[in-house]
This record gives C-alpha cells, structure tokens and sequence, in this order.
C-alpha cells in the first residue's frame, strides 16, 4: 500500500522543532495555532485566504509579549514538491507561496518572520525563512533549512530594522558605480537603470520571476513589461506613462544588457553576461527593502554619486540638494500635516520625499492622514525627462500612487493653474543653477510664491549671487518680489555644502502675497558651519553627529529673530541692497589679541626673509613701549575713507601676458608669502606702485584677506590696492591684521570685489578729534617682537 502525505506530520515536525529550540518553555511567546485571540491579527487575515474569498490563517502563529511588533508565521505543506512555486504566487498549494501571502497581509502592522516548511520526516524535511519588515515593500530571504531560536528572531529583526544610514546608501551608491564603471555603462543611465528596476520589482510576477530568466533580451522586455505594469496600476495617465517608458527603454538597445558575453574592464575579460540580473538582485536584497524607512531620496543619492565624476550635469545647472537640508526646509517652513507642498522644478522629489516622511511622523498613527498626505498634498513640476521619471518612480514606492508631478515647464501658464487649483501652501524649490543666471533663480521663486496661497511660505536654495550682485536685473527681479511678498530671511550656507560641485549658496524665506513693508526687519543667519565634514568616498557626511544640535540651534535663533554675534542680524533692506548676513553682521574685536598682530608680522618678515630681503629674522622688538589695544574705543570708518585711493590691479591674464623672470613679483589671489605667485619680467603699463594694502577679491582659498605690498609690482585684476600718503610698513600690517578679522564675510559667491570693499567698514583707533590715528597703529607694531626684523 502507498504511503499517505500527510500535513499533521510536517505540524508534528515544526512542534518539535519549537520543543528543541525552547519555544514552549519561553513564558515570553504565545504560540497559536489555525487562530489567534489578537483582534489584530484576525482584522488583518480576514481576506487572506489562500484560495481568495474570505479569512484565512497559518499553521502557527507565535507573538512577544515584550515586543508586540514582531511576529512569526509559519506554513506547512506536507510533500516537499510543493515546497516552493517558480513565482511564489499559488498561495493554496505551496508552503512558501501561502507563507508569504500572509506575511504580506500581517506586515501593515508587525516585523514578520515568514517560515515554510515541508516534508514527511527529519531528514528530507525543508524549511525556508524570510524577513518582512513591519511597512515595507517586499520581503528578504534569510535562511534555509535552519530553524532558528527566539532570541536569534529577535535580533535579526532588530539589526535589519535599524535605519538605512546615508553613509551606508553612499557606499552602495559607489559600489554601483564601480561596478556599472567596469562594464560600460554609461552614467547618464546608470539612475535610469536603478529607477526602472526598482519600479519593475513592485510587480509581483517579475519580482519572482527574474532570477530565472536565462536571455538578457527577454529580461530586458520583461522589466520594461513590469514597469508599464505597475504604471498602470498606479493609475498614472497614459502621457506621463509614455514619457517614463521611453526614459526607461533608452538601455534596451544597449548591447551590454542584451549580449550573452561582456567584457570587464577591471579584468580585462569577456564574461558570461548575468549584468542586469545580478543587479536587479543586489537592488531587491540591499535596496528596496529600504525605500520606506528611508527620510531621505534614495534615487537622488544615487544619482548624485553617479554625475559626481562624469560632470555630464555642470551644463544644466542641476545640483541636487543634500538630504539634510530638504529635511531642514521642513523645519524652516513649520510644516503641518494639513500643509501641501509644492515644489516647481523637482529633480528626483528630494523635498517632496522630505516633505512626506515629515508630515507622516507628525501625523502618528492617522492612517486616514497618512493617505490624504500621499494622495493630494505633494505636488511637483519637472521638465527633463529623466529627472521626472525619477521623481515618479520615487513618489510611487512611497505610496503615491497617482504622482502629483507635472511633466513640463512651472513658467507654463496651463501647469501654473493646475498647481493653483491645488492651493499649495508651501513651496521648496533648487533652482537650475549657472552662473550669470541670479535673475532667473529669482525668477523662479517669483513664480513660485504666485502659485502659493496668501500667507504661504516659499523656501529656496540659490546661489549667493542671487542675494549679492548689483545687477540691474537682479534689482528688479528683487523690486517685485518685495512689492508683493515679504522677505522673512535669508540664511547664508556652509561654502562646500554642495561638495564636489563649487556652489555658495544661499536659503531664502519668502511669504507669499504680503507686501514687505518699509520698516519690516529681516532675519540674516550666517549658519556657515553645520557639522559636517569631508570625508574620503563618502563626500560630507555628519560624521560626529553635529547636524541635530546645529540645525536646532539654527531654528531657535531664526524662530525668535535674536541677533547674535556670527551667527545673526535683524535687519531693514531694500531691493538695492544685499541680502546676506555677510554685510550687516558685527565682528567681535574683543578677540583680537597681540598674538594675532605677532603672526601677520612673522608672516611678512618670513616673506622678506624667503625673498633674500633679510638676512636674520629674528624677535627683537622695534620700540620697547608697553601699548594697550583697548578695542572698546574704537570707531567705525568706511574703507574708502580710510585709503585716498583705491584701484584695480591691472593684468588680466597672466599666462599670456607674462613671462618669468627675475624683475618683479607677480602678485595672485594667495595669502601665503604675501601673495607672491612668481617673479616675471617687467612690463610697463601693468606696474602697480607698491606701499600698497592689497585686498584679495577672489579665489576661494583665499578671497577676504589682504596683504601689504612693499615694492612695486604686477596684480591680477581680481586685486584692489588701497593707498594713503600715511601708510607704511608697520601701521600697514596693523591694518592687515584687522581687515582679516572681516575675511568671513567674503566667498566665491560673494567676492571682496572694488564695489564691496569701496562700502565696507572695519573699526580702528581714534584720535581725540574722532580720526584715524595712524600714529597709534605704527607705534603699537613697533612695540612687537619680530619688529625689530621688520
């Protein structure tokens, strides 16, 4: 007679697993079995049956009393032919497929760890275990025929629970570039690639189909199939559809996915083509199970780090905004769970992606909340097609389904009334960056506050030069934008927040639709230093865990517009004006020590002494006179009515109109020995006269310092020189050594150009009738060591 199958012994073989590793002694666990007493648990089986209509249950359900959000579900099946379909989707007869439709109902509200398990004895018996984190997309398979112990569930939940940190999606982010590097891929669609695939494994049939597709031509097919698919099934319409796929299609002529052999540029072979399918599985395992938790844009981590060596984006003017600062215009704007959120050129939904994670923690467990957030409060614009297939496909994995992101320009009257009937009441915005392009950043703002509501708060990163230059456009753009809204500040950011690419930037605060009144203070910040710092691989990362007490800080000063020395200013500005910290902030002087006025006169005699102008440098003072600085007295003068004359430097282009020599210094954007960048031959017309103070207006190593020139000599352009008939040597690195304690001020973005330096003001001593005493700075140099050597 044949030997009957059946399931009460696979049950049987599970209880005894459960005896051996200790389950039934744990007073921690409740074991279940076909039912649970969890009102929870039932309301969220009720339409799981494995055969579609109506409730349906595991085999053993097991609870934590000490961790309610974590569960384990097992499946029995008692042949092990029916231990695992090819697609994992017929639920009824096969132990894996069933145990994961129920992880997948039970997972909107506990961590599952989802084990199969089937056969008739101890020694053909199978057991599989996945992991199904608590929201998440998808599942992870974790083990094989290991039945493990409480404890070890537990801690493989909690260690695959922690948060997906942005220095561990960098690392991936390298890792595929590399990777992708070696075999060709061009980087313009290595992005493309990672959102396509990751819209394709929202598709259940691809997602347990595609490890088993043997020709990299069907794959192909098959994932742009599952990405139309799950278009469709978002409910996107038929034009947005159209303009995604054919972003997507771009690789499917590309002959590295398609052929069966490739070559490897790091071993220099040809190789078996498995390309695209082993990183479709590298996405699925280290990627996606990720997207939910993720505060951050995952697509746009990845395409930055993707452009960072190409630069194929330097010509559009598309610089991504780092994670913690979208989070930050949260923060700025005082966002609440019934705000909606605009942001008119989107990229990838850097802020939008913020926008949701923010007003989801706010609203707690409000599911009905969390839908309406979703569903009708994330509206964008994007007008490059890969940006805008990003921007979807980023949106959709976080449960947007139908992707409030128009694909076009902002400036287009049809999207302006789209966006209007929204009624936004928010607006985060990074406009295309260029350079000579301020008026069209601010142009963007202007458009965004006229979709925003009355009252609404437009946030924007831009480039310090939208707030400094004087040019007429410039103006004028800034003339409408106070004539209809209210500037409420404006925070000047870290000079390398964009690292690698060369941006100073600046955040600006708009309210929308209020006229900004003539004696309506604004609040500055110079909130130059957030914490982070460079590091190799890895680009800026928080790496001591600064951002959080930094931004906090921030927020209170902004919040209650308190003025406080370097960090901000309340105050009064017109359209004619800057708007930056940079130029109404007050420097301490009560740091300024000897020490400091010892160091500049080192540096100089370093310099005479490099340059065979001394013989011996040594500490000697000058004058033995025991001067007090007594900084409190001092008074505040305008540069320009401390130097008779102030000028340009006048050669424009060194390497072709130089050439060295032995004649004279050439002097550079550089403090280092006194700005000497070589020595050329003389050429008349380019001389400048020396006893000069040289002003460096550019050059981000060293814009805002300045030197003294003693002898004559050539200068780059991008040098004012200051004279008086007063100066000399010594009261020249007295005002050297001040006019450096200013050098915060100045940036890439805002150069110490002529106009600048021409309105600036520093504080100096006096005499008794309020003039500058120059006699005091002389003698108080004098009184120095190593002015002696001077």
């Amino acid at each position: 007679m044949a030997f009957m199958l059946n399931e009460r012994i696979t049950e049987n073989i599970v209880r005894n697993l459960l005896r051996e590793k200790g389950y039934y002694n744990d007073d921690n666990l409740i074991i279940e079995e076909q039912s649970s007493i969890n009102p929870k648990i039932d309301k969220l089986l009720k339409n799981s049956s494995k055969s579609g209509n109506g409730a349906g249950h595991p085999e053993f359900i097991i609870s934590f009393k000490n961790n309610p959000d974590n569960l384990i579900v097992i499946e029995c099946k008692a042949s092990i032919s029916q231990h695992e379909s090819k697609n994992r989707n017929l639920y009824k007869d096969y132990a894996v497929d069933g145990v994961l439709l129920y992880a997948c109902y039970l997972k909107d509200a506990f961590n599952i760890i989802a084990i199969a398990v089937s056969g008739q004895n101890e020694i053909e018996k199978k057991i599989s275990t996945f992991l199904w984190l608590k929201q998440h997309y998808t599942y992870k398979g974790m083990l094989d025929n290991i039945f493990l112990k409480s404890t070890e569930i537990e801690n493989i939940i909690k260690q695959q629970s922690k948060p997906f940190a942005e220095e561990e999606l960098i690392k991936k982010a390298i890792e595929y570039n590399s990777f992708l590097h070696n075999y060709s891929i061009p980087e313009v669609e290595r992005c493309t690639l990672i959102s396509a695939i990751l819209i394709a494994l929202q598709y259940a049939p691809f997602l347990n189909s595609y490890k088993y597709y043997t020709s990299n031509k069907e794959l192909t097919e098959a994932l742009l199939s599952a990405c139309e698919s799950v278009l469709k099934q978002n409910d996107l319409d038929p034009e947005k559809r159209q303009i995604i796929i054919l972003e997507y299609s771009k690789f499917r002529n590309n002959n590295d996915f398609s052929s069966d052999i490739i070559y490897n540029k790091k071993t220099k072979k040809d190789e078996k083509n498995t390309l695209l399918r082993d990183f479709i599985l590298s996405i699925n395992q280290d990627i996606l199970p990720h997207i939910d938790e993720s505060q951050f844009d995952i697509l746009g981590k990845f395409y930055t780090q993707f452009i960072r060596y190409a630069g194929s984006d330097k010509k559009t003017g598309l610089v991504l905004t780092p994670c913690h600062i979208t989070d930050f215009f949260c923060d700025i704007a005082e966002l609440s769970t019934d705000d909606i959120v605009f942001d008119p050129c989107c990229g990838t939904a850097g802020f939008l992606v913020a926008a949701m994670n923010y007003m989801l923690k706010k609203a707690g467990n409000n599911t009905d909340k969390h839908k309406k957030i979703k569903s009708s409060q994330l509206i964008g614009i994007e007008k490059r097609a890969d940006m805008f297939s990003h921007a979807c496909s980023n949106m959709m994995m976080r449960g947007d389904g139908k992707s409030h992101i128009l694909y076009g320009s902002c400036f287009d009257e049809k999207n302006k009334e789209i966006i209007k009937e929204q009624k936004p009441t928010k607006g985060f915005l990074n406009p295309p960056y260029q350079d000579g392009n301020a008026d069209e950043q601010l142009e963007f703002i202007e458009n965004t506050l006229e979709c925003l509501t009355k009252g609404g708060i437009c946030v924007a990163i831009c480039q310090m030069s939208t707030v400094v230059s004087d040019a007429s456009k410039v103006i004028e753009v800034k003339k409408r934008l106070l004539e209809k809204h209210s500037l409420e500040a404006v925070f000047s950011m870290p000079n390398d927040l964009f690292h690698p690419i060369n941006v100073n930037s600046c955040i600006l605060v708009l309210k929308a639709h209020y006229t900004h009144l003539e004696n309506k203070k604004t609040f500055f910040g110079y909130f130059k230093n957030d914490g982070f710092v460079k590091q190799k691989n890895s680009g800026r990362i928080d790496k001591n865990d600064c951002w959080k007490s930094v931004k906090d800080f921030w927020l209170e000063k902004y919040i209650n517009k308190e003025s406080v020395a370097g960090i901000s200013i309340i105050n009064n500005v017109t359209a004619e004006q800057e708007w930056c910290a940079e130029a109404y902030m007050e420097t301490d002087y009560t740091n300024l020590t000897e020490n400091d006025f010892i160091e500049t006169i080192k540096d100089y005699v370093g310099f005479l002494f490099l340059n065979n102008y001394i013989q011996l440098a040594t500490n000697s003072i000058f004058s033995n006179q025991d001067i007090s600085l007594e900084t409190a007295n001092w008074q505040y003068f305008y540069i320009s009515d401390i130097f008779e004359i102030l000028e340009k430097a006048k050669c424009s282009n060194a390497s072709v109109l130089l050439t060295s020599g032995e004649d004279v210094f050439y002097i550079g954007a550089k403090k280092t020995n006194n700005g000497v960048m070589e020595k050329v031959v003389t050429v008349d017309n380019l001389i400048s006269k020396g006893n000069s103070i040289v002003f460096i207006g550019d050059g981000q190593g060293s814009i805002g310092y300045t030197n003294y020139q003693p002898f004559d000599f050539i200068g780059s352009t991008t040098l004012t020189l200051g004279y008086h008939q007063k100066l000399n040597k010594y009261n020249a690195l007295f005002l050297v050594t001040v006019l450096d304690l200013e050098r915060y001020r100045y940036s890439f973005g805002r150069k110490y150009g002529k106009n600048i330096v021409n309105s600036a003001r520093v504080k100096l001593p006096t005499t008794r009738q309020g003039t500058l005493d120059w006699e005091f700075m002389e003698n108080y140099i004098k009184s120095l060591p190593y002015s002696g050597s001077l």
